[in-house]
């Protein structure tokens, strides 16, 4: 990196980081608290999955979650948007993948208009692919968030399914893009390019995202969790998990591909409905937060 290269990139650092408001002071605690939020992902995916989901969000731990437009069980969460609407917290689960062997969903918009994103029969792949055509990438997020609008859903962020829209500056910048567009904050980390943060006005960052990893499952979830709640850290963190439960239907869905399927979908509910998760954000004086809180600290009345 020259020595102007880097002046300009410590620039726009910089001026990235004094524009931040303190997370914690404008949620309204102290500036080194450990705030998090526990987060259900993949609503809309099954009827187990919307179940399990509302249930840990009604019932658990579990403060926020988001949902995926393309799916066959959004309008089900629609509907539970409808006779909740002050106390459901749903974002969007932006959409460019479709992994699971016999269970498929394709894109919102037509798929004349995003060739690039479909396979062999119009179906999202089963990867992520850097390969996607950018433009048409802008056009799908696009038709999903207004999708959700027009089901009278108002979410209160957005983040990315699989993290495909986290593969390259491109479509980092069509996913920053939407968040300044539609006013939702977006799941970021000061991981991402300096300067795209700084064009996009990006208000938020999230200090430490938590998922369990399949060579972290085989040792224990419930181990994992309880660990990663013990160091968590001042900041604002998430937890990501995926809430189902493990009957005929999740396990259809999951055949073949046991990792994020049926079984560790059940144990993520159990876990984040029980008294042991309770009592261990309880004990290490963990704050649960949420992206509607964000929402309202960060967008409302810009």
């Amino acid at each position: 990196m020259t020595i102007i290269r880097f002046l300009v990139f410590f620039f726009l650092i910089s001026s990235f980081v004094r524009g931040q408001k303190n997370v914690a002071t404008a949620l309204g605690y102290p500036a080194d608290a450990k705030l998090l939020i526990i987060h259900a992902d993949d609503l809309g995916v099954t009827h187990s999955e919307n179940e399990a989901s509302i249930k840990a969000m009604e019932d658990g731990s579990v403060t926020s979650a988001s949902v995926m437009m393309p799916t066959p069980w959004v309008l089900e969460v629609a509907d539970y948007v409808k006779t909740n609407p002050q106390s459901h917290d749903l974002g969007l689960h932006l959409v460019l993948t479709s992994e699971w062997k016999n269970y498929k969903w394709g894109p919102v918009s037509s798929i004349n208009t995003v060739p690039s994103l479909t396979g062999e029969y119009g179906y999202f792949y089963d990867n992520c692919s850097p390969e996607v055509n950018v433009v048409e990438v802008e056009a799908e997020l696009r038709a999903q968030i207004e999708r959700a609008y027009s089901m009278g859903l108002e979410p209160t962020h957005i983040d990315s399914h699989m993290g495909c829209l986290f593969q390259t500056p491109e479509l980092i910048e069509v996913y920053l893009k939407m968040s300044l567009e539609y006013q939702l904050p977006a799941m970021v980390t000061n991981e991402f390019p300096a300067d795209l943060l700084a064009k996009y006005k990006v208000k938020a960052v999230v200090d430490n995202i938590i998922m369990i990893e399949p060579d972290q499952y085989a040792n224990g979830s419930e181990a994992f969790y309880i660990n990663a709640m013990k160091n968590l850290k001042p900041g604002l963190s998430i937890i990501l998990l995926h809430a189902g439960y493990d009957n005929d239907e999740l396990k259809a869905m999951a055949a073949d591909h046991p990792e994020y399927g049926n079984e560790w979908r059940q144990k993520d509910f159990d876990f984040f409905t029980s008294d042991i998760c309770k009592e261990t954000l309880k004990q290490n004086q963990i704050q649960l937060v949420t992206w509607r809180q964000v929402k309202e600290a960060f967008f409302v009345g810009e």
